[in-house]
């Protein structure tokens, strides 16, 4: 999710007319790395200088001083992580209102970073609306993903809320519009615990963290520590909310390692077989934004900055020409391989009643986004992997047979109709990026 399928050089791991929300341009107003390609001679793609070590002097030589200059510019070498697409993850608290309840759940994470949401606000109100323009109906096939996004937006919300001593009151789908995700009625209540505080100072410090883990060990009473109650224990749902009936959540944890590898080893297959669904690798890369002006423009998506490369690697491959989605896929697969599965220090699953429900997908994405933040305060580092989730949606959409889900189920040790999204847990070796946000002026509606 999150935030979020893990891609690095690409990244990935949920509807009243909404005419406010920018519509996502179509793709080929995106690729235009694969429209205009630098030069008339042979290309130097991205991926295969990262492949190499002394990729900085190499870049300078490649591409020329002249070129170096302008893409240092055009690429965001200089400015990464700073301006408006990232200001909102140090000024969320400071809004107004209860403006700043929803710029939390604007930072709150979900698939590919498409922010599937709008707000309608008032003074003690919010509600909360899916943008039926930003959704990935190939990848997310089964819509899982971005619901479960909506949940950890609700649950950013509620810890907001209750860092300043507010008690919002949520009614999921509470006129039966399966686009009208939830309303908030916020109301006082009583002063924030030291453990609220903790998950609100977090917000704006977390991040999907794509690079390597340190190799020091995770027990099972680290894990523990990180999937405790959501900040509300889910009672911030109204009395009598259909929500107050569905099974709670949990997070069931691979932390041996034969399981570990064996689940790696899944991984590494679906990545593949996502690679290999020609459908499924260019709905991925129109969300990839190449540039500092994709950045700037759209506000979202998945950037070079979060991927988790080095420094140096980082700036070698915004200085060279842009890559290809063939040259995207073929890192993530070997990133995929050689980092994220060989680093990871833990696995989780959220698991729920039934993955179909979309009451369940709210209840597992708030205690997604409750794992993140406790994680994110433990100094820990989290990744969303759904490669295999979205396999075993992508295949039954189609009715081809069930690849993924038997030896799924086989590993976690739970059927695979209750696994809703996964993760990867550790320490960070490196501080994750900050991803672009929209403005609140272009998701907010005030009554």
């Amino acid at each position: 999710m999150t935030d979020d399928r893990s891609t690095d050089v690409r990244t990935h791991h949920d509807d009243p007319d909404v005419t406010h929300a920018p519509e996502t341009p179509p793709p080929e107003e995106q690729h235009t790395a694969e429209k205009y390609p630098c030069g008339g001679g042979p290309r130097v793609s991205r991926r295969a200088v990262l492949k190499g070590i002394g990729v900085g002097a190499a870049a300078v030589v490649l591409v020329g001083a002249g070129g170096v200059s302008i893409r240092a510019l055009t690429n965001g070498v200089f400015d990464s992580g700073d301006g408006a697409p990232y200001d909102l993850w140090a000024t969320w608290g400071s809004q107004p209102g209860v403006r700043a309840i929803v710029a939390a759940g604007v930072l709150a994470a979900n698939p590919h970073n498409i922010q599937p949401w709008v707000f309608t606000v008032s003074d003690t109100t919010i509600d909360l609306y899916g943008d039926p323009r930003r959704v990935m109906p190939i990848n997310d096939s089964d819509g899982r993903e971005r619901m479960v996004g909506f949940g950890c937006a609700i649950e950013n919300m509620v810890c907001a809320a209750r860092n300043s001593g507010l008690d919002p009151v949520i009614t999921p789908f509470p006129d039966g519009d399966p686009g009208h995700i939830a309303h908030l009625d916020v109301r006082h209540g009583r002063p924030p615990t030291g453990t609220e505080r903790a998950l609100a100072a977090a917000i704006g410090l977390r991040h999907s963290n794509r690079g390597p883990y340190e190799s020091r060990a995770l027990d099972m009473d680290d894990l523990h520590q990180l999937d405790g109650p959501v900040s509300s224990e889910q009672s911030g749902f109204a009395p009598g909310s259909p929500t107050a009936t569905t099974t709670t959540p949990q997070i069931v944890w691979i932390a041996d390692e034969p399981r570990r590898r064996a689940l790696g080893e899944l991984y590494v297959h679906a990545t593949q077989a996502i690679i290999d669904d020609e459908q499924m690798s260019k709905e991925s890369f129109a969300w990839f934004r190449n540039d500092r002006h994709a950045i700037d423009s759209h506000r979202d998506g998945l950037t070079l900055d979060g991927q988790g490369l080095t420094p140096m690697m980082l700036t070698a491959a915004k200085l060279l020409p842009a890559q290809s989605r063939e040259s995207g896929d073929t890192f993530w697969l070997k990133t995929t391989r050689e980092v994220h599965t060989a680093t990871a220090g833990a696995y989780g699953i959220v698991r729920v009643g039934d993955v179909g429900s979309p009451l369940d997908r709210l209840a597992g994405g708030r205690l997604l986004q409750h794992v993140h933040l406790v994680a994110t305060a433990h100094h820990l580092g989290l990744q969303h992997m759904n490669q295999i989730t979205e396999r075993i949606a992508r295949d039954g959409s189609l009715s081809r047979p069930n690849r993924f889900g038997p030896a799924w189920s086989d590993i976690i040790g739970i059927p695979a109709n209750q696994g809703l999204v996964s993760f990867r847990v550790g320490y960070p070796e490196r501080t994750a990026s900050s991803s672009p946000r929209r403005a609140l002026s272009d998701v907010v509606d005030t009554r």
